[in-house]
């Protein structure tokens, strides 16, 4: 009778705990995934990121030495590159894409997408979806990378050495 016991009790605590354990191994799966992409793509381009930031399905590297940032996106079944070449950008600055929804005689803002939009020097613009609801539902501190990447590139930029010309 307590073999019997014992045997259910091992099957429940198998049944809650396997299914967490394979969660923890497929997060883990898929974010080794974009760690690979993202270093194959650094390699590829000859990059050597000092600053690296991950969150969600991001991975993001600063190169100050070649000036250039490095993004891998996650999205659905494919990955997303882009580079940027921070020696065509003349600044940066934050899109945000709310939502406003009034709930119980209130009113809250939903966020929808983040982007950060370069401008050129040669006068168009760029813009780098970071956040999109569309992809992905749940938020990790988007609007603080967002920042931190538009404060980053800005500084960058804002120390770039000023060439004059002569008459």
């Amino acid at each position: 009778m307590k073999l019997d016991i014992l045997i259910i009790d091992i099957a429940l605590v198998a049944l809650i705990v396997i299914p967490y354990i394979l969660f923890i191994l497929i997060g883990r799966r898929e974010h080794n995934n974009l760690k690979n992409k993202f270093l194959n793509e650094a390699k590829y381009h000859q990059l050597r990121c000092e600053e690296v930031d991950t969150w969600n399905k991001n991975m993001m590297g600063l190169d100050k030495v070649r000036q250039k940032i490095l993004l891998v996106q996650r999205r659905q079944t494919e990955f997303v590159t882009v580079l940027i070449e921070l020696t065509e950008v003349k600044s940066c600055q934050i899109l945000r894409e709310v939502q406003t929804l009034k709930i119980d005689k209130r009113t809250e803002d939903i966020l929808q997408r983040i982007h950060l939009q370069l401008i050129l020097f040669n006068g168009s613009e760029k813009s780098v979806s970071l956040y999109n609801c569309d992809d992905t539902y749940y938020q990790e501190y988007e609007l603080l990378h967002a920042e931190r990447w538009n404060s980053s590139i800005n500084a960058l930029i804002s120390f770039r050495p000023t060439i004059n010309s002569a008459a």
